[in-house]
């Protein structure tokens, strides 16, 4: 999943949870067999990380699985659920019958993780590896019979995840679910439920009885963990009925309160305006920033007084929420034009100066007004398409887009700036189309990747004459970059010469056939077949990974990061806890990173409140970041509030990017890598806005 891109509509609105933090520590039982042995915990460690393969191979993974070390033990389950094998992955479900709870929970998720590459209903076609049917069999026997309530939430959440392929196994999954919780829910079932229901494994949804059981425990668990996926799994099952979220909209947990909001769409016109003006005084900004939504649900074009009262919000996260909200229809336009026009108007008079405080209000007001009223925001725009500030520039070519303002577009699609003009030439692409196809060309020299990205997509259907050598000269100058980190581009290079390209030109494309990107080289081996009709094979040659001490990491569980914010952004620092025993080759390469002051001077480009912030890359894009790949290492961390990520493309692809969770977003576990959790400081990241630059990442060691 790309963060960049947000989530689909049905994953806004279920986006929270916490952390398995009630699961045994990974080293809980490492004293039972005395001091760890670093050599095979080095070996193990790296033939995860090298994914089983080279001259590390699988064995010290599979050689792990028997060992009577505990902490081998657990460490080699999780990295055979993280090689995502189901060739390997049946050799976890002997040991949901281990013998110590933490190994069978950590056996338990690794199974789900085991078949994350395995489609929706997938037949069952490999009797020697794990199957979906097997799974399910495996983990229903043993969920009935555990004893341990947190292993048996283990349990739950992986039944949840299976791609299970038809309603009766997804009812399979609830029955065991429910038969082992009997009258309650931990955290850990409730969980289960929840995936079951947004990924929406059975038709009907989930059972009355499990309903019940979710509506008592969203009320009345002392658990605030279990009443926070409970109301997720009321709506993620559309049973959030208007008694449970009134009760729950008392709670005295801001997430819960936020959550209950998720159900104003089935109330009635009163009851919706009175419980939104209610939310919109809510001591807490996340509560505040999820009473825009609920304003505008069940309603196409409500009254957006309120959501015009909230852009005086004292938090800036209410107020852009409230500004982007103005952009879709109301039943007061006039008001709403009048309230985006004053926003514009008054932007500081320092916008282009040294702070970065102050600009975002105006922008974001300027492409609202751009939806709702284009004769005022054409009017606007000009000041905005010739500011200093880079970021006045990118929003005036996406509120030009939304214009359909030509002259704009062009002249944006050549600015300075990588970021503006990979905007304008997105825009244009839709407004001008192949009219334009002379700019995405020239695009294609451009030395960002997201820029050559952006041409490549927009050149999508075009039969200029000089695009196909456009594209393999861009091709050849990325490539030679030997940048892992450039893949997004160089694949949308190859799927428009696949498209326009001959067999004329296969020279070009054999060289790519041995390229040092897996995924570049079997794409090409693909596109020559096609043209040439025979079969070609690719031969990659992938980079070679860089050795990090990755046991002397896992065991050193005192170090955090310090981030320390320019003070042109409001200055202040916050504290990371690094979870090193959890993702160790990822907490090294931060580490690293960290102290060659890759970070420093960088900013966080994205600000999503009630989701997350993201940056860290040198070019403030999605698609620029280190040049090597990360491994992802998912496990039992969750994406509660305050923890820390590593943004991704897909499966391997992390850059070192870094995301900051503002609330619990559960729809990200076992997705992304979760390395950290700020422990100090979490107002300083609260106030973070778009643009805010790190002033330093600093190693805390020895605390």
């Amino acid at each position: 999943m790309n963060l960049r891109h947000g989530l689909p509509a049905i994953r806004r609105i279920l986006l929270p949870i916490i952390s398995m933090a009630m699961f045994l520590p990974l080293h809980a039982h490492a004293q039972q067999t005395g001091a760890v042995d670093r050599a095979r915990l080095e070996r193990l460690l790296i033939a995860e990380d090298s994914r089983g393969k080279g001259t590390s191979g699988i064995a010290p993974i599979m050689e792990g699985l028997t060992s009577r070390d505990t902490l081998i033990r657990r460490v080699a389950v999780r990295a055979l659920g993280r090689l995502q094998r189901p060739d390997l992955a049946a050799h976890l479900v002997p040991v949901l019958s281990d013998s110590i709870p933490a190994v069978r929970s950590e056996a338990a998720i690794a199974m789900a993780q085991g078949l994350r590459g395995v489609r929706r209903g997938s037949p069952d076609t490999d009797s020697a590896g794990l199957t979906v049917t097997r799974a399910l069999q495996a983990l229903n026997e043993s969920i009935v019979q555990e004893k341990n309530d947190s292993v048996a939430g283990a349990m739950a959440e992986a039944l949840g995840r299976l791609p299970l392929g038809d309603s009766v196994a997804g009812r399979r999954a609830e029955h065991a679910i429910l038969t082992r919780a009997g009258s309650t829910l931990n955290f850990g079932m409730a969980h289960g439920l929840f995936w079951l229901a947004a990924t929406r494994r059975f038709s009907g949804g989930l059972s009355q009885p499990a309903i019940v059981l979710l509506r008592a425990t969203s009320l009345t668990a002392a658990d605030t963990l279990a009443r926070r996926i409970s109301i997720l799994a009321l709506g993620a099952a559309a049973a959030l009925d208007s008694s449970t979220m009134f009760a729950a909209f008392q709670d005295r947990d801001e997430q819960v309160r936020r959550l209950a909001l998720a159900g104003a769409a089935a109330l009635s016109p009163g009851d919706r305006v009175g419980l939104v003006r209610q939310a919109l005084t809510d001591r807490s900004m996340i509560v505040r920033v999820a009473a825009i939504g609920a304003a505008r649900a069940g309603n196409d074009r409500p009254d957006c007084g309120p959501i015009i009262g909230a852009t005086r919000d004292p938090h800036s996260y209410v107020v852009l929420t409230a500004i982007d909200a103005l952009g879709a229809p109301c039943g007061d336009s006039a008001a709403v034009v009048a309230a985006l026009l004053e926003i514009i108007q008054r932007k500081p008079a320092g916008l282009d100066e040294s702070s970065n405080r102050g600009w975002q209000a105006a922008a974001h007001a300027l492409v609202a007004l751009s939806r709702v009223d284009s004769t005022r925001a054409n009017l606007a725009l000009g000041s905005f398409v010739t500011s200093r500030r880079w970021q006045n520039r990118l929003y005036a070519a996406t509120a030009a887009a939304n214009l359909s303002a030509i002259e704009p577009l062009m002249t944006l699609a050549r600015d300075k700036d990588h970021n503006v003009r990979e905007a304008a030439i997105a825009g244009l692409s839709k407004v001008k189309k192949h009219d334009a196809d002379s700019l995405y060309i020239a695009g294609l020299a451009s030395d960002g990747f997201q820029v050559v990205l952006a041409s490549a997509q927009a050149l999508a259907g075009s039969h200029h004459p000089d695009a196909v050598r456009a594209l393999l000269d861009g091709m050849d100058r990325l490539t030679a970059r030997r940048s892992e980190n450039a893949r997004d581009p160089r694949l949308a290079i190859l799927t428009r010469v696949g498209e326009m390209g001959s067999a004329a030109d296969s020279a070009r494309l054999t060289t790519y056939l041995a390229d040092f990107d897996t995924t570049v080289a079997t794409t090409s081996a693909a596109i020559l077949s096609r043209w040439t009709g025979r079969r070609i094979e690719p031969r990659p040659a992938p980079l070679p990974i860089t050795p990090e001490p990755l046991a002397t990491i896992f065991l050193d569980t005192r170090s955090q990061l310090k981030v320390t914010m320019a003070a042109s952004s409001g200055g202040g620092s916050f504290t990371l806890r690094l979870f090193p025993r959890e993702t160790p080759a990822t907490v090294a390469r931060i580490v690293r990173l960290a102290r060659q002051h890759f970070y420093d001077g960088h900013v966080f480009q994205r600000v999503e409140p009630n989701f997350v912030i993201q940056g860290g890359g040198p070019d403030a894009s999605e698609y620029v970041g280190h040049p090597d790949f990360m491994r992802d290492e998912v496990g039992f961390h969750s994406h509660n509030r305050g923890t820390a990520g590593i943004s991704s493309r897909g499966r391997d692809t992390g850059d070192a990017q870094l995301f900051l969770n503002l609330v619990d977003n559960p729809l990200l576990d076992h997705e992304f890598t979760v390395f950290g959790q700020v422990t100090g400081g979490l107002a300083v990241m609260d106030q973070i806005v778009e643009g805010d630059t790190i002033a330093k990442i600093e190693v805390i060691e020895g605390r």
